[in-house]
């Protein structure tokens, strides 16, 4: 199919049905995306399948051009991994037991990691017992979180929320709520 290419160890493809089993160092890649993983059962036809120990990349558009804020925005690439992926739709996957983050460091200092999520590409990612490690150490557990990752780097909703110390305040923990008013407006409350 148009952009998408198979590498493997070991394929098989079923030219009747369009199924393809990849087995060893398995690598899906797409213009926008590509994922690792040691197994795979894709259908060539439909564009859809299921990637076993599974680790990606995918691009959120052109945004990594524009200058970035401290609320409101994010990288532009996201990271995602798993037990199981399964791609669903063009651009929606099924996360079981992994997680996923925005961060482009080479190790990442965030990641939010789940039971189960679905990441639609450029809107949002849907995570159900979701933790949020910081440097490797659980922060936080949402037993279900909304997370945006629209290309627009504009999306309504709560921050992550921040730690601070200071000798006058002592320690403390903040949390910020972005309004997206229009295209030109925005609001950010403590």
């Amino acid at each position: 199919n148009e952009g998408q290419k198979f590498f493997a160890d070991d394929m098989e493809l079923n030219t009747r049905t369009g199924e393809l089993v990849a087995i060893g160092n398995v690598v899906f890649s797409t213009p926008d995306a590509r994922l690792a993983a040691d197994r795979v059962v894709f259908n060539t036809r439909t564009r859809l399948g299921t990637f076993t120990n599974a680790s990606g990349i995918a691009s959120l558009g052109e945004r990594g051009e524009r200058d970035r804020s401290m609320f409101g925005t994010m990288e532009p690439d996201v990271y995602f991994y798993g037990r199981t992926i399964e791609k669903i739709d063009e651009d929606k996957y099924r996360i079981d037991k992994g997680g996923f983050t925005t961060c482009v460091q080479p190790t990442p200092r965030w990641e939010i990691v789940s039971g189960r999520a679905t990441v639609n590409l450029n809107d949002y990612a849907l995570l159900h017992n979701a933790v949020i490690h910081v440097k490797n150490v659980p922060v936080f557990y949402l037993p279900v979180m909304y997370y945006p990752i629209q290309d627009d780097d504009r999306a309504t909703g709560f921050l992550l929320p921040t730690y601070g110390r200071s000798t006058y305040r002592g320690s403390s923990i903040s949390n910020a709520f972005f309004w997206a008013i229009s295209r030109s407006q925005d609001a950010t409350f403590f």
